[in-house]
């Protein structure tokens, strides 16, 4: 398959399988029907016929393995009735990359029927909460969320019209999502020695710091680094 040929729905099941979610815990209707044609055979979908069970099942499943599920919701009416449960999934720290479907995204300056106005709707329960701005962005904004999800500990939301799924993919350095994340509270001997191999085989490595350097020792320590 071409570039040309691609869609954002196969970068996305890319993304997804190379993040292992490959199980779909859903309660979908119309406007998640373009993502989930032709799903393939790899995928696992798990219908449940209520959102807080489903969200319930995805946490549970999360808690489990250690590692984020993924949750497809119904616009408004799902990401509402899954509110509670996703709460429920904060207070438990269970990652959850949470997928909602929105309106076309040619008809949402009218708002008719199925738009929702869905980013402040979990109030500030989920970890993260994104509506890509053009539907190129949205496997990075998947990826991003699986990361988020990890990090924070909790549902991140990512909100896809309805139309993106079958609009051409972008190109592979359009993902906008860390590629490889390592994290650790301490100091933990495998996590430095899979990065010490990383920036071993680098080219052009760079450090990226935060404010949190700003400090003479911190700086000191990152130069000794470099």
């Amino acid at each position: 398959m071409t570039s040309t040929e691609r869609t954002v729905r196969d970068a996305v099941y890319d993304v997804m399988r190379g993040r292992g979610l490959t199980r779909i815990f859903a309660n979908p209707g119309s406007t998640e029907v373009s993502f989930l044609g032709a799903m393939p055979d790899d995928f696992e979908f798990v219908l449940a016929l209520h959102e807080g069970p489903l969200v319930g099942m995805a946490s549970g499943y999360a808690i489990g393995r250690g590692e984020p599920s993924f949750v497809l919701l119904h616009t408004t009416a799902g990401l509402g009735h899954a509110v509670s449960a996703l709460a429920t999934a904060r207070v438990n720290r269970a990652p959850l990359v949470v997928l909602v479907g929105q309106q076309d995204r040619r008809h949402l300056a009218q708002e008719p029927f199925l738009t929702g106005r869905l980013g402040g709707l979990a109030g500030d329960y989920p970890v993260w909460v994104t509506q890509p701005v053009r539907a190129q962005d949205v496997p990075g904004a998947v990826a991003r969320a699986w990361h988020e999800a990890r990090a924070g500990r909790g549902p991140a939301l990512v909100i896809v019209p309805m139309d993106d799924w079958l609009a051409p993919a972008g190109e592979p350095h359009e993902l906008t999502a860390p590629q490889r994340s390592l994290e650790a509270r301490a100091a933990e001997p495998s996590a430095v020695a899979e990065l010490a191999a990383l920036l071993a085989e680098a080219e052009s490595p760079a450090l990226v710091v935060g404010a949190g350097a700003d400090d003479p020792a911190a700086w000191a320590g990152l130069v000794d680094l470099a």
